[in-house]
């Protein structure tokens, strides 16, 4: 496929939703924070307010030495419009949120090979809910070449779980979302990773088998920006004498299906199609 042809495809839907970014430049934003290359096939484009916080933040000189990418899935910009009382926390706790426009088909599999890719479904190959091995470059790939050590925890035979094996990464594969949670804590306080990327499907399982907005839904979604704020203190106390980086970072949304009274997800609208990326960087403390 032309690559500008494919390019046009990402900026088509942030034109359709009139947000400023897409989902794909997650990653050329994070290789950029590290000062590495992007991956191959990637078509994103750095995000300018977070690289200019990072200089900010670190340094002229400075780059990330730490991150933990928290993946809360399917929670969209529509929850945050409509429960800003519930956000207040994740807000709060975090310097930037970007507006960004998804891929479609808007399913976690598609999604999330774009987020952490920075390729359109055309580019990476993932243009249904099938969860193979992608083949293109990722982050995860350019970081392993930079020497950087990367652990991915998720639940049993999610997306992540399945799409970003066969590389030089850590995988923990735990049977919940609120076992990934405890584990991911475990990691920061009893290993040395550069990269951890911890996957919460607590509110998509809800959103299915309930409905986006029913009370098990919603206490699943306090739940996540609960656990973004936890990680928040934690990463400052573990990770203090470094440069780091933690992210919110869903990758579509969702919607009721009146037929159903469940929800869903995988539509070109715009509760499935538009999320938000929470970011919050600190600098090293410095040693006394």
């Amino acid at each position: 496929m032309d690559l500008e042809e494919a390019r046009l495809g990402l900026t088509r839907h942030q034109q359709t939703y009139g947000v400023d970014y897409s989902t794909a430049d997650f990653t050329p934003t994070l290789c950029g924070l590290w000062g590495l290359r992007t991956p191959a096939q990637s078509l994103g484009r750095a995000i300018a307010p977070v690289l200019e916080l990072g200089h900010h933040c670190f340094g002229a000189a400075g780059q990330l030495e730490k991150a933990l990418i928290f993946c809360p899935d399917a929670i969209g910009d529509v929850l945050w419009e409509d429960y800003p009382e519930d956000f207040a926390a994740l807000t709060a706790n975090s310097e930037v949120r970007i507006k960004s426009s998804t891929v479609m088909p808007s399913v976690t599999p598609v999604c999330f090979a774009s987020i952490f890719s920075g390729a359109p479904p055309e580019i990476h190959g993932i243009q249904a809910y099938s969860k193979p091995v992608l083949t293109v470059e990722t982050v995860f790939d350019v970081l392993a070449e930079a020497g950087k050590q990367v652990a991915i925890v998720a639940s049993n035979n999610c997306s992540i779980d399945k799409i970003f094996r066969d590389r030089k990464v850590d995988y923990f594969s735990l049977r919940s979302s609120d076992k990934s949670f405890e584990f991911t804590k475990l990691l920061l306080h009893n290993s040395d990773y550069d990269l951890i990327v911890s996957y919460d499907g607590s509110y998509d399982s809800n959103l299915h088998k309930t409905g986006a907005r029913s009370d098990e839904a919603l206490q699943a979604m306090r739940n996540s920006i609960a656990r973004f704020v936890e990680l928040a203190g934690l990463i400052d106390a573990i990770w203090g004498g470094y440069n780091r980086l933690l992210t919110f970072t869903p990758d579509h949304g969702g919607h009721d299906n009146e037929e159903t009274g469940r929800g869903g997800h995988g539509a070109d609208v715009y509760d499935d199609m538009v999320v938000n990326h929470f970011y919050r960087l600190r600098q090293a403390q410095k040693k006394h």
